[in-house]
Formats: structure tokens, sequence, C-alpha cells
């Protein structure tokens, strides 16, 4: 019996795949992370001003702000964070002398990446069906609050847990399997949120997960990769200096990217399985 449900299993996951595959296509799914990527430049320096803002509202949330800034250096794009992330941490404290109205440009700038981004998830689903201006600011700023407030979290978990480890006190296997899975639970929490937030349509919160699972491992092997091949990064500054950093980071922010798009496309297309039986075209 296994072995016939075996094939039958395998048939199914290349089928979804394909269908995965050719929804990710027909929507332009690397066009628009290129585009996207493009964006993120732009609105990086407004996104983490509005986060470090957000950590500073509580004392207890300024302690977190150094142990995020080195979970942001050991995780966002390995072989060219060192070099990037101080800038991107200098341009944000000279954002803070700015006026009014360019404070107001920089809130702008970064809503404008949340609704291109929305745009393509909207476009990826085939939702038509537009949301309020009221709705979509209401979700950007659940986007902008609920991301920081998540990491400043789970940090203040990781360093209770950390704490406890210094101290030699002896943790359950369930807490030290958690520990040992902390980024991977990051990155899932975050695919988790926009996946289900984003989309203008009915989701499921298993479907949702099961999409926001495969992200996850996605962007996990992706940082893996790049940590991996540190020493390449490293022979390529040889040549090129600090200026190496920058097409290192663009590359991995774009794989990002593309990651995330395809955990989206992924998302739609089992929703799109799951109510075949309403009658919907399949894909």
């Amino acid at each position: 019996m296994h072995m016939k449900s075996a094939p039958k299993v395998a048939l199914q996951t290349l089928q979804l795949i394909k269908l995965v595959w050719l929804r990710a296509k027909r929507h332009s799914v690397s066009l628009r992370a290129a585009h996207l990527t493009l964006a993120s430049l732009l609105a990086a320096v407004p996104i983490i001003t509005i986060v470090f803002g957000i950590l500073r509202l509580t004392p207890a949330m300024v302690e977190m702000q150094d142990a995020f800034v080195q979970f942001v250096e050991q995780h966002l794009a390995p072989g060219s964070s060192d070099t990037v992330i101080p800038y991107l941490l200098s341009f944000s404290e000279q954002a803070k002398n700015l006026p009014a109205a360019g404070i107001a440009t920089l809130i702008l700038t970064a809503l404008l990446l949340l609704n291109s981004f929305e745009g393509s998830v909207q476009a990826i689903w085939r939702v038509k069906r537009k949301r309020k201006i009221r709705e979509r600011l209401l979700i950007y700023w659940a986007i902008l609050t609920l991301g920081p407030l998540l990491l400043a979290v789970v940090m203040s978990l990781y360093g209770t847990i950390l704490s406890y480890e210094l101290k030699g006190v002896e943790l359950p296997s369930v807490l030290s399997s958690i520990f040992g899975f902390g980024s991977y639970i990051i990155y899932f929490l975050l695919i988790f949120t926009i996946n289900f937030l984003v989309p203008n349509a009915e989701v499921t919160l298993k479907l949702t997960a099961i999409s926001a699972f495969f992200g996850g491992l996605g962007i996990s092997v992706l940082n893996v990769i790049f940590g991996n091949f540190a020493n390449f990064f490293a022979n390529y500054q040889v040549v090129y200096g600090t200026f190496a950093a920058l097409p290192i980071f663009l590359i991995w922010l774009q794989s990002t990217w593309l990651i995330i798009l395809l955990s989206v496309s992924l998302n739609a297309t089992l929703h799109k399985l799951n109510r075949k039986d309403q009658n919907h075209e399949l894909e």
C-alpha cells in the first residue's frame, strides 16, 4: 500500500511544482523581484528609521536595539553585511535631523515599497478587487509595526535563553531545539505574516503555514549558501574593494525577494487547488 501511495505523492508533488512554476512565470515573478529589489534600496533607510523609532518606544526595547542590529548583521546578506549595514545605520541616524517634510517623505517611500509588494501579491493571486486606501494603510502599518515587535519579542526570548545557558542552567530539550532553530522561526513568522495579511482574498492558516514553511526554508538555505561562500566574497573584495559589497548585497536581496514571491505563488496555488470543488478552473 505504501509502495503504491509513494509514486502518487511524488506525481502530485511534481504537478504542484509545475503549477507554481507556471503561475510564477505567467506573472513575471523574477521581474517583480527585480523591481522590489530596486524599491528596497530606496526604502531601506526609511524602514530602518521606522523600526528603530518603534524599538525606542520603551526602555526595554531600547536595550534590544543592539541585539537587533547584531541579528541583522548576521542574517542580512552574509558576505556583505559588514559593509552595507554600517552605511544604512549611519543614514538612518542622519534621518533623525530631517524636518517634518523629510520624515513624511521617508514614510511615503516605505509605504510605496509595501504598495508595490502588495500589487505583486494581488497579481499573483489574480485578485482584481482593490482594497480601500484605509485598509491598505492599516495593513502597511501592521507590517511595519508587527515586524519590529515580533523581532523584539524573539530577541528578548533569545537573550533570556542565552543568559540561562551562560549561567549553566540546564534547559529542557524542547527549548534548546527552539533556540537552535531561532533564525528559521523568525523567517517563518515573517513570511507567514505577509502571506496571511497581504492577499485580498480568503486565506486559510494551514495552507499559508505550508507556504511559509518552504519560504522560510528557502531563505535559510540561501543564507547558508552565502555564508559558505564567504571566502569567495573575500577574494572578490580584493579586486573591487568595498564596492564589491553592493553587487553581493543586490544578488542576495533579489534572491530573497524571489523566494518570498515564490512562496506567495505556492500559497495562491494551494488555495486554488483547495477550491477546485467549487468549480474554480485550475491554472
